[in-house]
């Protein structure tokens, strides 16, 4: 009986043994899903912070460079407005620089159709008057011939007279040279026969003799004329 009793409560004591150590078991094995789960939880709430932060970062990052896009964009779109605005001013400048310079070119068209015009009849009247002058020029030129001639036919009269008259007067003034020269050396022939006198007496007579003998084989003055 006793015996009986002692299995009762070793099989009970074995039945709530494995009973709590079922539970201690389930107890434990649920606390390591528990926990398992929480440092999952914890991972997957870690990664999602971190990615959030990559997000925000990135998100940031982003503004950042939307923000410096738009700047970028602001400046450049202030050069291009500045660039377009000298452009502009450039081309209003060069359209009124045109305006004048096509003002200038008709002045000056007209100016010079006034001038051509006025050329015109100033080379017409110069034309008629040079064709007057040409005219009388033309006679006064003939007139000029007719005189030409009448005086170069007086002239020839004149220089055959006067070219006769030298011939006659060259051939007299030979002859007396020729009748000079021969006197001067029968002269000199009679001197030279004389008596020799010291040098200072014949001097001057001799100097006078030669000059004179000179002046007939040179001819006087008044026979070249």
């Amino acid at each position: 009986m006793n015996k009986i009793i002692s299995a009762v409560v070793i099989v009970l004591a074995l039945l709530v043994g494995g009973y709590f150590g079922y539970q201690a078991y389930e107890t434990k094995k649920e606390k390591q899903l528990l926990e398992q789960r929480a440092a999952q939880e914890k991972a997957a709430a870690e990664r999602g912070a971190a990615e959030a932060r990559q997000r925000l970062d990135a998100a940031n990052e982003a503004a950042r460079l939307a923000d410096l896009k738009a700047k970028q964009e602001a400046e450049a779109a202030q050069k291009e407005i500045a660039r377009l605005r000298a452009e502009q001013a450039a081309a209003e400048t060069a359209r009124r620089n045109a305006e004048e310079q096509v003002r200038l070119a008709t002045a000056e068209r007209e100016r010079l159709a006034r001038e051509k015009e006025q050329a015109i009849g100033e080379a017409k009247r110069i034309a008629e008057q040079r064709e007057k002058e040409a005219i009388a020029a033309e006679n006064a030129r003939k007139d000029a011939l007719e005189k030409l001639a009448a005086a170069e036919a007086a002239q020839r009269e004149a220089a055959d007279r006067e070219a006769a008259r030298l011939a006659a007067l060259q051939a007299q003034q030979e002859t007396e040279r020729q009748q000079a020269h021969t006197v001067v050396a029968k002269a000199r022939a009679e001197y030279e026969g004389r008596a020799v006198y010291n040098t200072d007496y014949k001097r001057a007579p001799h100097y006078n003799l030669t000059v004179d003998m000179k002046n007939v084989d040179a001819g006087s003055p008044a026979e070249k004329k």
